[in-house]
């Protein structure tokens, strides 16, 4: 295999392949990329088991066909530091030598036999079609409330994407919050939902990150695995093998207390209250009663306290309520519209963090229980 590469393309593409290898895994054959050159093109393959990657290979001319396996751990930043926009590299036996400017380099490739064979989306089921905008921000919003850690049950560390009446849902919780985020897609018949471990779809939030916002991603589906196909770039998740909890059913399907608010405005209160409460307990206490005002307490002992008196437009019933400041700001900064809705069913119920309009997006934060000297809290 012989091949002349531009240095400055084709180190988008390759950037792609490397994220999807393993640095931790004990296989060395795990932290490589395989490269498959033909005349027709280049493409390189990479995984983690998890997950994998196909992808086309830019700027790259093929000058004699031919399959190797690349070591990542000194090869990438070869690549990287290469003198020049351009260099080469030949393959044979095994051997590889990389010529750029005046410098040349050999080492050594793994054998292309033990590279484990990928998963193809070839005879995988639709599930739906939709744009790098809509996927990337569904799964932003969706993907709020789950563990960053490896969690039992495998639930909490994951996400659920839900196919229903034309919208993809895509659900998270930690058992503390619950976020949901729903998008209409084209195409997919109803399905049940499916887990997807949070590591890999952050790799897909990742992905499409770098992808033309209005492109089209084709999601396909089999027994174990999930599909992302974007352009000339296939992105492979494995499924989780476990259930989402019935989360519809603690949906709230009325609220007692609504507040509409501007979300800046709730958002710099709510940081300068967290200040206070951040190395202690997190927790803020919302003092709600009809007008046009609410207020948001803070208090650290030994340090001090806080109030804040924000101007928002409140309807329903009076009541005291208490959540944790981190679990609040993650759910409106994930937000983009001008004003949020907070909605409370009581003291007791969850507070629920919304747009203005419809029910594509909704937060559930679950209360923290005030002692009786809280709940009598005074200035």
């Amino acid at each position: 295999m012989k091949l002349t590469i531009n240095k400055k393309l084709f180190l988008q593409s390759w950037g792609l392949a490397e994220r999807s290898t393993s640095s931790s895994s004990s296989m060395n054959i795990l932290s490589s990329v395989l490269v498959k050159a033909t005349f027709e093109g280049v493409l390189l393959q990479a995984t983690d088991i998890r997950t994998s990657i196909i992808c086309s290979a830019a700027g790259v001319t093929v000058v004699e066909p031919g399959n190797a396996v690349f070591p990542i751990k000194m090869v990438s930043d070869l690549f990287k530091k290469a003198p020049g926009e351009e260099f080469t590299l030949s393959v044979e036996d095994g051997k590889v030598t990389l010529k750029a400017g005046r410098g040349k380099y050999n080492f050594s490739t793994y054998p292309v036999s033990e590279f484990p064979k990928l998963p193809s989306s070839d005879e995988a089921a639709a599930f739906c079609k939709i744009t790098v905008r809509e996927l990337a921000e569904v799964i932003e919003e969706g993907t709020l409330a789950a563990s960053t850690g490896e969690e039992f049950p495998l639930y909490l560390s994951s996400a659920n994407f839900h196919l229903t009446a034309g919208m993809l849902k895509v659900i998270s919780t930690d058992t503390r919050r619950l976020a949901l985020s729903a998008v209409p897609v084209i195409g997919g018949e109803d399905r049940e939902g499916y887990l997807l471990p949070m590591k890999g779809v952050k790799e897909v939030q990742r992905i499409l990150g770098s992808m033309e916002p209005d492109a089209e991603v084709e999601i396909l589906f089999d027994e174990a695995q999930f599909y992302f196909k974007v352009g000339n770039v296939e992105f492979t998740v494995r499924r989780v093998e476990s259930r989402f909890p019935p989360y519809e059913k603690i949906l709230p399907k009325e609220h007692v207390t609504n507040i509409l608010v501007d979300r800046a405005l709730l958002i710099s209160a709510l940081e300068r209250v967290d200040v206070i409460v951040r190395d202690f307990n997190r927790m803020v206490v919302l003092d709600i009663e009809p007008g046009e005002f609410f207020t948001m307490r803070g208090k650290a002992p030994d340090f001090g306290t806080a109030r804040e008196d924000i101007g928002a437009e409140v309807v329903g019933e009076r009541l005291r309520i208490a959540v944790n400041s981190k679990f609040f700001m993650d759910s409106l900064k994930v937000l983009r519209e001008p004003e949020v809705r907070l909605s409370f069913n009581g003291a007791a119920g969850h507070m629920a963090v919304k747009r203005t309009e419809g029910e594509n997006f909704i937060c559930l934060i679950a209360p923290i229980n005030l002692s009786d000297e809280e709940l009598n809290m005074e200035d």
